[in-house]
Parts: structure tokens; C-alpha cells; sequence
């Protein structure tokens, strides 16, 4: 008997009266003497193309590609590729890698160089995941080669004409350069408006903060008024009381003023009642008492004299004549006005 092991990467397939049966991975077994078996790996594959092909537009541009896949159905694949030694594998890696560079060739053929580097991982890699899906899988069954592609992807784009490659590197790099500048500028822009709009809502809630203060000294304002119109209110009927007590004691100060005003004159009147009557008196006398010295004066004044009414000394007696006159009234008065 034959002992099999089959490694944890490994199914093990034993042909038993004809048909092949899946022991499953990692497993071992006792076979009889002439008992046919293989082992298919059960990991993950890689298979890799590169092909050359001018675009639509006549530039030469170079791919890479890859196809990840893994075997999902042993027993289907066993039945179309020998998996015996390694050619099994290779089997499969050749036919993925021609399937993928028969569909890319005809779909770079239709597209420019731009829309090739541009769309490798898109347009050009569902292509080969599309010819790839169709070609393992027969219409109406599932899994007829018994693998299953996980990735199928365009990876790389050269340029094959070295010239134009570096022309279009530094264009590249230009145009990076420039989105880069751009995308500073928008940073900068980005940040100089926040700046304002923060500035905006700092300047609003300012003003927010200052109509709430003049609100509230507002507020306060109506309030400290109604409280002093309130203490008015109050104070106002203590005044007026007090006010017209002031008034009734400044009238009665006023009528005592006037009281001692009024004896103060009587006081005045009875001192100066004497001086009055003592000049009244002498003022009487005095006519009585000059009357002999005026005529004393008279008499002095023409004595000597030798006047006449005719001729040239009329004049001066008629000159004279009013001084005569008051001489006489004065002295009949003083004669005759009696005494009191």
C-alpha cells in the first residue's frame, strides 16, 4: 500500500473505477497498489503579460499586466490541464495571458495615447477582466475551467520613443507642478476666507454682545428712572409740605421785618423830632435876629451917599430897588409872624 500527504496547499484528488474524487487539503491517505492520484495546489497564481502596441493616434506605447487567480474546482481543472508536474500551471498562466493580449491589443488599437494612460486601471483593465470572465466561462455552466480570476488589472503604460517620453514627462510634471500651484492657491484662498468668515462671525458676535449690553443698560436706565420717579413720587408731597413751611416762616420773618422797620422809623421819627422843631424855631428867630444887622448893613452901605431919584443916579437906585424890597419884606415878616 502507497501512504499519500497532501500539503495544506494542496487538494488531493484519487482516481477511484474511473472517476477522480476530492479528498480535500491537507489530508493523507493509504492507497491500494495501482491507485491513481494528484495533487493540485490550492494557492493563489499569478500570471503576467507584457506586449508593445501603437494607439490610434501612431505612438508606440508598452504594457504590463497581471491576472491573479486561483483554482476553485480541482477535479474540473485536472480534467483540462496536467497538473502532474508544473504544467498544469503554466498551462493556465499561457492561456490567461493570451486571452488578455488579443482583447488589449484591439482595444489600444481604437485609443489614443492619453485615454490609454489615463484609463489603465479602468477602461483597459475591464477589458481584460471581461475577456477573461468569458473565455473560462461557457455559456450556461460555471467554473468550466475550474479556476476563479480575482484581479485582472493593466498595471503599467511606457513610452516607448524616449524623446517623446521625456517631453511628455516634463509636460506632466508642468502640469503637476501647476495643479500644485493651483491647489496652494485654493489652500490659500480656503484659508483666507475662513480667516474672513471667522473675522465675519467674531465682528457678529461683537455686535451681538454690544446690542445685549445696550439692551441691558437700556434696561437699567428705564429701571434707575422708574425708581427715581417712584422715590419723586414719594418725596414729592414731603417737599411740598416742607416747602410751604419754609414759605409760612420766611412771611412771618417778613411781617416781623416789617414791624421792626415800622418802630425802627417811629424810633427815627421821635429822635429827629426834636432837631426838626429846634431848626423850625431857629429858622423863625433868625429874620428877627438879623433884621437890625441888615438894616445895620444897609445903612453902612449907603451911608455917605448922596443919591438922588433924578439924573444919573437913578439907574443905580432903580438897580438897588429889589435888594430894598427883600429888606423890607423881610424884616415886616420877622415883625410881624408870631411866635408859636
Amino acid at each position: 500500500m502507497a501512504f499519500v500527504r497532501a500539503n495544506p496547499n494542496q487538494y488531493l484528488l484519487v482516481g477511484r473505477k474511473g472517476v477522480l474524487e476530492n479528498r480535500g487539503v491537507a489530508v493523507q491517505a493509504f492507497l491500494l497498489p495501482g491507485t491513481i492520484f494528484v495533487l493540485v495546489p490550492s494557492v493563489k497564481h499569478e500570471a503576467t503579460f507584457e506586449f508593445t502596441q501603437e494607439t490610434q493616434d501612431g505612438i508606440p506605447l508598452r504594457f504590463k499586466g497581471i491576472v491573479i487567480y486561483r483554482i476553485t474546482d480541482p477535479v474540473t481543472a485536472a480534467h483540462l490541464f496536467d497538473f502532474s508536474g508544473r504544467d498544469g500551471i503554466q498551462q493556465i498562466n499561457s492561456l490567461l495571458t493570451h486571452v488578455s493580449l488579443g482583447e488589449l491589443r484591439d482595444a489600444v488599437s481604437h485609443m489614443t495615447m492619453a485615454q490609454c494612460i489615463e484609463q489603465r486601471k479602468t477602461t483597459l483593465s475591464g477589458v481584460v477582466q471581461a475577456a477573461l470572465e468569458a473565455t473560462i466561462h461557457s455559456e450556461g455552466q460555471s467554473n468550466d475551467w475550474g479556476i476563479s480570476i480575482e484581479v485582472a488589472q493593466l498595471a503599467q503604460v511606457y513610452i516607448v520613443d524616449a524623446e517623446l517620453r521625456q517631453q511628455l514627462e516634463a509636460e506632466v510634471r508642468n502640469e503637476i507642478k501647476l495643479k500644485s500651484d493651483q491647489s496652494d492657491i485654493l489652500t490659500s484662498e480656503e484659508a483666507e476666507l475662513t480667516s474672513m468668515l471667522s473675522e465675519g462671525r467674531l465682528a457678529e458676535q461683537k455686535l451681538a454682545s454690544d446690542r445685549e449690553d445696550l439692551r441691558r443698560q437700556e434696561e437699567l436706565f428705564a429701571s434707575q428712572m422708574a425708581t427715581e420717579e417712584g422715590k419723586v413720587n414719594l418725596e414729592a408731597p414731603v417737599r411740598l409740605l416742607k416747602l410751604a413751611r419754609e414759605g409760612e416762616v420766611l412771611r412771618e420773618e417778613l411781617a416781623l421785618r416789617e414791624v421792626k422797620n415800622q418802630v425802627r422809623a417811629s424810633e427815627v421819627e421821635h429822635e429827629l423830632f426834636l432837631p426838626r422843631a429846634q431848626q423850625e424855631m431857629r429858622r423863625e428867630m433868625l429874620p428877627l435876629e438879623q433884621a437890625p444887622q441888615i438894616v445895620e448893613a444897609a445903612s453902612k452901605v449907603l451911608q455917605g451917599t448922596n443919591l438922588s431919584i433924578y439924573g444919573e443916579n437913578a439907574e443905580l437906585l432903580g438897580q438897588l430897588a429889589p435888594v430894598f424890597e427883600i429888606l423890607a419884606r423881610a424884616v415886616q415878616q420877622s415883625v410881624t409872624t408870631p411866635r408859636e
